[in-house]
């Protein structure tokens, strides 16, 4: 019952009191009257009474509600170290991380899809192919994870569903590496191992749709792409070294009932110029393969396509065939790379040997490139130390056709070579040079165009030129992120 109620009683108490009271007011005595008063008295009292424990009920609950919010508050207060996580976008990239920065995970991806036109001249009845497909190739469609724990390990897990032809996905990496030293990476899995400057550009990054064949050939035999592998490097603004142990490749369907390929690479970098404005990168780089894999006889094959990726018959043009009694292969190489501003100037040179058992003598190659782009809207590709090579292109000003902004664009050059003759070997001779123009549409997203006009020339044991003479049109629509 509240104060209100009980103060209306003690009044209707009261006035009846009085009026009674008043009634008999003729027949009263002073004895009556000081009756009455005493029972007004003892009414007040016992109102005045039921008014304090109301208002001691009421502070009570009052209490006991401030105690439960505190307890609540305490309670998910000492929660949020658990449940705290930021989502941030470097690069239109999702990542989370804890509140610490400690721990983060991060969602990759790129997608290159690639159209291409060839014209296709045969050198003779004997080459092979004899005409060759337009078409279209998803030649990367990767996505995956990869984050950092605990501040110092970093991890990846990616798939990659596209690929020279179109086929079923296929582990591209899968790797732990250490990082809590400055200067230094200590990673194994399956990775992309950075061998050969080239290489150690990321395929984001390079100056066309496709390496050179010189450098294709020489990682191939030990390195490259969906590689498994350990090994470390070490580096500064002024150097880059690394060496890795290798072994066979993802999607290769491995059979443990034969040796495995086994290899190790070596490359050590000079850069003795590094500012803003211009850099200067001198490096050596050497491939070992130990171990072929082969199941027969040590086999080994060495071939590349054209220098794009559509029609997968161009195989067959530069192509030593199979080589059967290596005992082991090794490649030495060196390396070059000038900037100065907006323009970057590269270069290789590679030398393979494949010694050979059964009386069968040993094998030399030799191959090289040189490369140069020159960004026309004067963005600049930007050393990475920790690469030891030279990262993409960012506009200064992305795409945007309400202001006028049309993001950055690239001209590039490249002259490349290699021969695969030796001996009875004849497995022809590449000579391309590639014209390419890249458009930067902003940090994600890029459209390539070049024109490739080459010739292999391959002169069978018949005396029959069994090459080709050709030009190719390709396109590259680029998203990453």
């Amino acid at each position: 019952m509240s104060s209100t109620t009980h103060k209306f009683l003690g009044t209707v108490a009261v006035l009846g009191a009085m009026a009674m009271s008043g009634h008999a007011h003729a027949q009263a005595t002073s004895d009556d009257v000081a009756a009455l008063k005493a029972q007004l008295r003892a009414l007040e009292k016992k109102l005045d009474n039921v008014q304090k424990q109301a208002t001691a009920t009421q502070k009570q609950q009052a209490v006991t509600q401030a105690s439960f919010a505190n307890a609540n508050a305490a309670m998910h207060k000492k929660a949020v170290p658990f449940i705290d996580a930021t989502l941030t976008m470097p690069g239109n990239r999702p990542t989370f991380c804890t509140g610490d920065g400690m721990n983060c995970v991060a969602i990759t991806g790129r997608i290159h899809f690639d159209a291409g036109a060839y014209s296709f001249s045969p050198k003779s009845a004997a080459t092979s192919p004899q005409s060759v497909n337009d078409g279209i190739n998803a030649r990367r469609a990767r996505l995956g994870l990869i984050g950092t724990y605990n501040k110092d390990w970093e991890y990846g897990l990616i798939i990659d569903a596209g690929g020279t032809t179109d086929g079923s996905a296929v582990l591209n990496n899968a790797y732990v590496a250490y990082k809590g030293i400055k200067g230094m990476i200590i990673q194994g899995g399956y990775i992309d191992v950075p061998y050969t400057l080239d290489e150690s550009i990321s395929s984001n990054n390079t100056f066309f749709m496709e390496r050179a064949a010189s450098q294709v050939l020489a990682t191939n035999l030990a390195a490259g792409d969906f590689r498994s592998a350990f090994g470390g490097q070490v580096f500064d603004k002024h150097y880059w070294v690394g060496a890795y142990v290798t072994g066979p490749t993802t999607g290769a369907g491995v059979n443990h009932s034969i040796p495995q390929p086994l290899g190790a690479t070596f490359r050590a970098v000079a850069v003795p110029i590094n500012n803003e404005v211009s850099t200067v990168l001198l490096g050596f780089d050497a491939l070992y393969l130990a171990e072929t894999g082969g199941a027969t006889n040590n086999t080994l094959r060495m071939n590349d396509r054209i220098e794009v990726r559509i029609d997968p018959a161009t195989n067959a043009l530069l192509d030593t065939g199979t080589m059967n009694f290596v005992n082991s292969a090794h490649v030495l190489s060196g390396e070059g790379a000038v900037r100065y501003g907006s323009f970057l100037a590269t270069g290789e040179y590679f030398n393979y040997s494949v010694q050979r058992t059964n009386g069968l003598g040993d094998l030399n190659f030799e191959g090289g490139y040189g490369q140069a782009a020159y960004v026309l809207t004067g963005e600049s590709r930007k050393y990475s130390t920790s690469a030891g090579a030279f990262g993409g292109v960012s506009p200064a000003r992305p795409v945007n056709f309400a202001t006028g902004d049309l993001g950055a664009w690239e001209l590039a050059v490249r002259y490349s070579y290699a021969s695969l003759n030796d001996l009875t070997v004849r497995g022809g001779e590449l000579k391309n040079t590639t014209v390419g123009l890249n458009w930067y549409v902003n940090n994600n997203t890029r459209f390539m165009f070049n024109w490739i006009h080459g010739t292999v020339d391959k002169v069978n044991t018949a005396g029959l030129n069994a090459g080709a003479d050709y030009d190719v049109f390709a396109m590259r629509t680029q998203v990453a992120w």
